[in-house]
């Protein structure tokens, strides 16, 4: 069956045949689509169509599998955050053919998009899009994708993620803790709110926690962080705990069984989102788990008076100059 759509100044013609993959097609008028859909049908009832270019290969949810494959099959693994927008790629594309893909439906699915998540949010998945056809290495007569990226940048829909300033104000950390006190679902998160500002951990590394990587004894941890340079993405760091961090882990061994994992959450992903209704039960606006990060750093230089390098150290920060993106320093405690 055809369906026709117009979009702008130009129509699109669809076709969804049972036993065919979907054919799409871009005209200029609504003539010349009812023309192609009318051709493609006759041929696909009489037996005369023969796909030349659709194989499974060339659909985009399979390019963004093969994407994923050209991980894991070193046993490299791809975070989740990734693999979120990866899925979503997926499912908005699927059985899509890369040469029927347009700009307009790139930009169609910023749109989309945009209506939920942030210009940075957008851009990060419009260049996971990007790597996944590069991967596939299929030529296309225009890379469409790349040409979408560019209109958005003009338009600033997309760019890169603004320097957040957050940080918590006088009273949001009682209120965080009282409001969790109250939710039975939530009894991990004063724990898990501790450790961000006492650690200044990642998101990702407070998930992947674990009991035996603690030595209480010397009050250090280990830890998996990112490192580009390392095989696998990530290297080991060992680093300190203050006298803070190792209370609050003591104090929560009471929710703890005999699972080594420090946090039973089931993905990264469920500490922001478990955050998140945590402010809004407390009316906290705008702050998120991520911001807690911001706030462990900052307090570093502020109340522990600690140097670059020991600061740097702890975060697991390469250069001065990614560590300034979460150092938020506020006038008045300086002034103190």
């Amino acid at each position: 069956m055809a369906t026709f759509e117009h979009r702008g100044t130009q129509w699109r013609a669809r076709i969804t045949r049972k036993n065919f993959p979907i054919q799409r097609k871009t005209f200029p008028t609504k003539t010349l689509a009812k023309a192609w859909a009318r051709r493609i049908e006759h041929q696909m009832d009489s037996g005369a169509w023969i796909d030349t270019r659709e194989s499974e290969f060339v659909f985009i949810d399979n390019i963004v599998d093969k994407l994923i494959y050209s991980f894991t099959r070193h046993g490299l693994e791809v975070a989740v955050p990734k693999m979120s927008q990866l899925t979503q790629l997926k499912e908005h594309f699927k059985q899509f053919s890369i040469h029927d893909l347009s700009v307009d439906d790139v930009l169609d699915f910023a749109t989309m998009r945009r209506e939920t998540v942030g210009a940075s949010t957008l851009q990060q998945q419009l260049y996971y899009l990007r790597q996944a056809v590069n991967n596939s290495r299929i030529q296309t007569k225009e890379n469409v994708i790349q040409q979408a990226i560019d209109e958005l940048k003009l338009k600033k829909l997309i760019m890169g993620s603004k320097r957040r300033e957050r940080r918590l104000e006088e009273g949001e950390y009682e209120l965080l803790m009282s409001g969790a006190a109250s939710q039975k679902k939530s009894s991990y998160m004063p724990l898990a709110i501790d450790l961000a500002i006492e650690t200044a951990m990642r998101l990702g590394e407070l998930h992947a926690l674990e009991k035996s990587k603690i030595d209480f004894n010397k009050q250090t941890v280990r830890v998996m962080r990112k490192d580009k340079d390392a095989p696998g993405g990530k290297t080991e760091h060992v680093i300190p705990l203050f006298n803070s961090a190792i209370e609050a882990l003591l104090r929560a061994q009471k929710y703890h069984d005999g699972r080594d994992r420090v946090f039973h959450v089931r993905s990264a992903k469920s500490f922001s989102f478990a955050f998140s209704k945590l402010t809004a039960y407390c009316g906290i606006v705008d702050l998120h788990f991520h911001d807690l990060r911001h706030e462990g750093i900052s307090r570093m230089f502020e109340v522990r008076k600690m140097p670059i390098e020991e600061v740097r150290f702890m975060s697991g920060h390469k250069s001065f100059e990614e560590l300034s993106r979460y150092t938020n320093l506020r006038a008045e405690n300086l002034r103190r």
